[in-house]
């Protein structure tokens, strides 16, 4: 029988985190991005041992202590994304752009000689992007391993049919809901699998938790068109007080609070089956909301043993952050014989922690007197430490914390910057590397950066441009249907930055 769901009112559904979340998305978290100030992006964020600069203060908080006059600054970021999806063997770009406020910051100076050995207290507040999510990609290619029905399979082995099949006037989308509720997740796709009608029980007896493919029973190969927008982006703001002891050491202290919006919408068009298949087509949709909040700290120092050379230390703590998850689902099928459109309308809600791994960093510049400068600085974080919160016994979250274990590992990134000073303009370039995160997979990034400066006194006005490449890949869906995607991203990054003194 053929199967219609008319748009009904929203059902939203609270249920236990399982399988929703993978490791993917504790990693979105997780990966460095080159963001902040004109001027820290013009030098590759090499600023952990000078300071003076509002993005520096979020690598390092003694960098509030170097400013000499209390400061105002906001950032205005453009970006342009590329990216390069390569699926079976095709490539296949997509270009995306966004504008956005990438920062604000204040520092407030106290002088006071007469304290003795501190001469100076600075208080300062900086809101920062740390990621900015806003991208798209395409996967198109023909697949001769899988289909879309090894994903229902997946979930559908070992489900009684007794808890998929549907009762007399039990409308769907409760039925869907019930099945979160009280099976989860996993029982869920299993019912749109089955009602979509991709597969099918081995017998109509409710004990059955055998499953065959309606949609590929041949098992053929079949074409993808996989279609992911990605919006939204991670945000810190943090709370400074830094100090100055004596003419040679600067400490600060930081309290980060982290902001997280993420949305992403995945849709799979799966087609072309062959003779062996009444099905013509079958699209299959997730739309997916994650906002989360979370907490950090961070202790820095920047130590001058001359005029000329800057040592800095900073650690940032492990950020930790409570999640929500929406995540909304349908799929429609196109045989021989009709349309089939299962569209529940309800919304899953999943809550979870997690933790993102403490970083360290140390820097070492040069400064040429009024001439310039040059900087370097290297951070090392161990990404195996990542994890989700297995307070509640979940055991999926227990399987992709050895997931991260096995994956995942320690990496560097290093940054150099340069800044060469003609009167009151300057000129500015830098570079970073962060090594490859993952033991099995390309999972990394690097890119220059350029940039210039004008200081009109009372007042200072930075651009940067910078050329950014991240590669890493994903499956396709965790379970089943996971063959991998890899993925390519050409960011060109236009940053202007203006700052004034009070």
């Amino acid at each position: 029988m053929k199967k219609f769901i008319p748009h009904v009112l929203m059902i939203f559904l609270y249920t236990s985190a399982s399988y929703a979340q993978s490791i993917d998305d504790i990693l979105r978290y997780s990966r460095t991005e080159l963001k902040g100030s004109a001027r820290y992006v013009s030098l590759g964020g090499a600023f952990n041992a000078l300071g003076g600069d509002f993005s520096a203060i979020n690598d390092n908080p003694a960098a509030a202590a170097v400013f000499l006059n209390s400061e105002i600054g906001v950032t205005l970021n453009n970006l342009d994304n590329k990216v390069n999806a390569n699926y079976m063997g095709n490539n296949n770009n997509v270009d995306s752009r966004s504008m956005d406020f990438d920062q604000f910051g204040m520092v407030f100076v106290l002088n006071d000689t007469s304290t003795g050995d501190f001469p100076k207290l600075t208080f300062a507040f900086n809101f920062q992007n740390t990621q900015i999510f806003n991208d798209k990609f395409n996967a198109i290619g023909t697949n001769s391993n899988k289909s879309l029905d090894d994903y229902f399979l997946f979930f559908a082995d070992g489900v009684p049919f007794s808890q998929i099949k549907t009762y007399d006037n039990e409308p769907l989308p409760q039925s869907y809901k019930y099945l979160g509720e009280n099976f989860g997740y996993g029982s869920q796709q299993a019912f749109l699998g089955y009602q979509g009608y991709l597969i099918s029980p081995e017998e109509y007896e409710d004990s059955n938790s055998l499953y065959y493919s309606n949609s590929n029973p041949q098992g053929q190969a079949v074409d993808h068109d996989f279609f992911v927008t990605h919006s939204g982006k991670n945000s810190k703001n943090s709370i400074s007080m830094a100090t100055q002891y004596r003419q040679s050491l600067y400490l600060g202290f930081n309290v980060n609070f982290h902001n997280s919006r993420f949305k992403r919408i995945d849709n799979l068009l799966e087609y072309n089956y062959g003779s062996g298949s009444n099905f013509r087509s079958t699209e299959f949709e997730n739309e997916l909301l994650t906002t989360g909040e979370g907490f950090s700290f961070q202790l820095g120092a920047i130590y001058k043993p001359n005029n000329n050379i800057r040592l800095g230390l900073s650690y940032q703590s492990p950020v930790w952050y409570e999640m929500i998850d929406e995540l909304r689902q349908f799929i429609s099928s196109a045989k021989n014989s009709g349309l089939d459109t299962i569209d529940p309308q309800v919304t899953n809600i999943y809550e979870y922690k997690l933790s993102i791994p403490s970083r360290l960093s140390g820097g070492l510049a040069y400064v040429f007197g009024t001439k310039g400068l040059i900087s370097f600085q290297y951070d090392r974080v161990n990404y195996q430490n990542t994890s989700f919160d297995i307070g509640n016994g979940d055991d999926n979250f227990i399987y992709q914390n050895k997931r991260i274990e096995t994956t995942l590992k320690s990496a560097g990134t290093l940054r150099v910057g340069g800044e060469y000073r003609i009167d009151r303009l300057s000129l500015r370039a830098g570079y970073f590397n962060q090594e490859n995160i993952n033991k099995t997979a390309l999972d990394l990034s690097k890119g220059t950066t350029f940039g210039l400066g004008y200081d009109f006194g009372a007042s200072i006005l930075n651009f940067s441009l910078s050329n950014i490449e991240y590669q890493h890949s994903e499956l396709m869906y965790q379970d089943g249907l996971n063959d991998s995607i890899q993925l390519n991203k050409d960011q060109i990054q236009f940053l202007v930055s203006y700052s004034f003194k009070l």
